[in-house]
């Protein structure tokens, strides 16, 4: 039986993103939400505009026929979006000639483009995606560039460049994910913390605007890697974020299970993610002893335990070595909280 055709929901730029996708996936909008359940499929967008030229939107989807999104070339200046899939699914993206699967398993976790570019995004029927769009302006992006080091400057710029289109890929290391995690966790009808979301915002730019910096610098002296040993070394990047309670398997286990030498795996494994395969594992288990902290009201001790610590006070200086502050200290966060109108 044939496959059917995939539904291409078109779009251009973001100033009227609801209004351009809504009619096409027959959804009912207001002003910050779009929903739709019908032949399509089912699905529940949100975004929060949280300051001039910076919006955030959760999407949370899944169809009953292939789908695709595909965003026409603008241009003006425009929007920029950096990207993120939360789905356990791969999210088939194409930019230009480039095609790859976005996902948190992959090198490609996070993706950034210019809107002189087109970009598309290819959704399997039956899958439920989870996905988290920011979107700045051009304007914006200077502003928060002009912000940075003076010796940053340059290199930022060329990233962000009206006159040069670029898109960008980056892995999402456990940093980058407990951001999107917490501004996960805000993104509702009740109104969050537009604060916190806003904070991580900016801090989840400036993290993906120093993986460039620091990618681009070290280029000239990068080895290139084949394709099968990124996937390697995926499946034993996605091991150390899924068994973050078990022990780090020694490198050279690691190394073997990857196919490869300690050495090659040690120093592919830094290019690929940019951490050393240690402190990647110990970044997984304190970015994640964080959020539990965080949502789901257990104390130090309980979390510790459930890492594995048997000594307290080892757990309490590897938290405050990663965050400069006491697991005792980390309060829970309330998902309900409702900011004052003004400040």
């Amino acid at each position: 039986m044939p496959a059917s055709k995939p539904l291409t929901i078109t779009y251009k730029n973001d100033d009227q993103w609801f209004a351009q996708i809504g009619p096409q996936l027959h959804a009912t909008l207001d002003d910050d939400s779009l929903t739709f359940d019908n032949e399509i499929g089912k699905g529940d967008f949100y975004r929060v505009n949280i300051d001039q030229g910076l919006r955030v939107r959760r999407v949370v989807v899944q169809f009953h026929k292939p789908v695709i999104f595909k965003r026409k070339i603008t241009h003006d200046p425009g929007y920029y979006v950096l990207v993120s899939n939360l789905s356990e699914q791969y999210l088939e993206t194409r930019t230009g000639e480039q095609q790859f699967n976005l996902g948190y398993g992959t090198e490609n976790g996070l993706y950034f483009s210019s809107p002189q570019l087109t970009a598309s995004y290819s959704f399997e029927p039956g899958v439920q995606y989870h996905l988290i769009f920011i979107v700045l302006t051009y304007e914006r992006i200077h502003d928060f560039i002009s912000r940075q080091p003076e010796t940053q400057q340059p290199l930022l710029r060329s990233f962000a460049d009206a006159d040069k289109p670029v898109y960008h890929v980056e892995c999402l290391d456990s940093y980058s994910l407990n951001l999107l995690k917490e501004m996960d966790r805000q993104m509702h009808d009740r109104r969050g913390n537009n604060l916190l979301i806003h904070s991580r915002c900016l801090e989840l730019c400036h993290h993906v605007l120093q993986k460039v910096e620091e990618r681009r610098s070290r280029k000239a002296q990068a080895a290139p890697i084949h394709p099968l040993d990124v996937l390697k070394l995926n499946e034993i990047r996605r091991s150390l974020l899924e068994e973050y309670q078990q022990p780090c398997p020694p490198l050279h286990a690691a190394a073997q299970r990857a196919l490869m030498s300690p050495t090659k795996f040690k120093n592919l494994f830094k290019q690929l993610f940019g951490h050393t395969y240690y402190q990647f594992y110990k970044n997984v288990r304190m970015h994640k002893a964080r959020e539990l902290l965080l949502t789901e009201k257990m104390n130090a001790s309980e979390v510790g335990y459930l890492l594995g610590y048997n000594n307290l006070s080892k757990f309490t200086k590897a938290f405050k070595d990663a965050f400069a502050v006491t697991p005792g200290s980390v309060t829970p966060l309330t998902p309900t909280f409702s900011p004052p109108s003004s400040i």
